[in-house]
């Protein structure tokens, strides 16, 4: 199955944009078709207009050319909010309705205050995740479905079914929001004996440990009769967070900024950190040293962390502190 940040997928060939010479060649063709058909002697001094780029002609050609190129672009980005492997904000939301899920909001902000506090909503990679693993509900007993119902938590409703007289059949959904399930960063469910799997859980707060109240949501949400596996005990754990820091000195070349860059630098690394922020998350030195890069360094060295950090199932790694210390080569 392909789940979103751990696999790529290919941009489809219909958002694909031909070569600015591929239709500019097509244009001047339809163009001395046309002339052609009409008036053959302007076609062969037409035909001698475009080969010259100089020319007037041949420069109005080339600019409805890029003109189209812009325009099959704009729409094929539209094209591209339609797909839920690559929509965002409000597209996705449209995406996640087909499967009635909405984004979760994770605190609500503060609209009184002044200035005004924005809420905190679910992020795009976390809702998509979510649309991806929704149509695997009904596989009970799979890793995936452990997931998903560990991710939507109370947000999925109670069913229930009567028969109040003969031939009448009452099917009930219960809805009942939880907002601890907008806490849940990412779960891991591995079987870890036989007829035991255990759920690690990884939260929003801080550096994603979670509440008691968040496990003790998790635990009952799997005691429902709807949801609870006959053949598995679940056992639910809060994930082990191992914390590391960032420490280099990167060298740069005189001209550009020491504090912009170190800027970048903490920037670049601090997107990185949050993206490993996961269950069995890996820190790769060599991801560092390339960001460091990125962001203007010609020579570092790197002082933490020195080898990879590999966590396991359970575990999650975290950044606690990022320390970039820039300096200037002489020149």
């Amino acid at each position: 199955m392909l789940i979103p940040g751990l696999n790529q997928l290919a941009e489809p060939e219909i958002v694909k944009v031909e070569t600015f010479e591929t239709l500019l060649a097509e244009f001047k063709a339809e163009v001395l078709a046309y002339v052609q058909a009409r008036d053959p002697e302007k076609a062969a001094r037409l035909a001698e207009a475009l080969e010259n780029d100089s020319d007037l002609l041949a420069m109005i050609l080339q600019a409805f050319t890029l003109r189209l190129q812009s325009h099959e672009r704009k729409y094929n980005a539209r094209i591209k909010q339609m797909l839920a492997w690559w929509a965002e904000g409000s597209n996705l939301d449209a995406r996640a309705a087909d499967m009635g899920l909405e984004r979760r909001v994770v605190t609500p902000g503060d609209p009184d205050a002044f200035p005004p506090v924005p809420a905190e909503v679910e992020l795009d990679e976390d809702l998509r995740l979510r649309y991806y693993l929704a149509p695997h509900a009904p596989a009970a007993g799979s890793r995936l479905h452990y997931r998903r119902e560990a991710l939507t938590l109370g947000d999925r409703a109670a069913v229930s079914i009567t028969a109040p007289e003969p031939g009448t059949v009452v099917v009930t959904y219960t809805l009942q929001p939880d907002a601890l399930a907008a806490q849940v960063k990412d779960v891991r469910p591995v079987r870890t004996a036989p007829g035991v799997v255990t759920v690690w859980v990884l939260s929003h707060a801080a550096r994603g440990e979670p509440s008691e109240a968040l496990l003790d949501a998790q635990r009952a949400h799997f005691a429902r009769e709807d949801v609870s596996p006959e053949t598995d005990t679940v056992d639910i754990r809060p994930a082990v967070i191992v914390g590391y820091q960032v420490r280099a000195t990167a060298y740069i070349n005189p001209g550009p900024d020491a504090e912009i860059t170190q800027r970048s630098a903490v920037s670049a690394l601090a997107e990185y950190a949050a993206a490993q922020h996961r269950l069995k998350g890996y820190v790769d030195p060599d991801h560092i040293r390339a960001r460091l890069i990125g962001a203007g360094a010609v020579r570092l060295d790197l002082l933490e962390p020195l080898a990879p950090i590999a966590c396991s199932d359970g575990e999650a790694p975290f950044c606690d502190s990022i320390a970039i210390d820039i300096k200037v080569l002489s020149p």
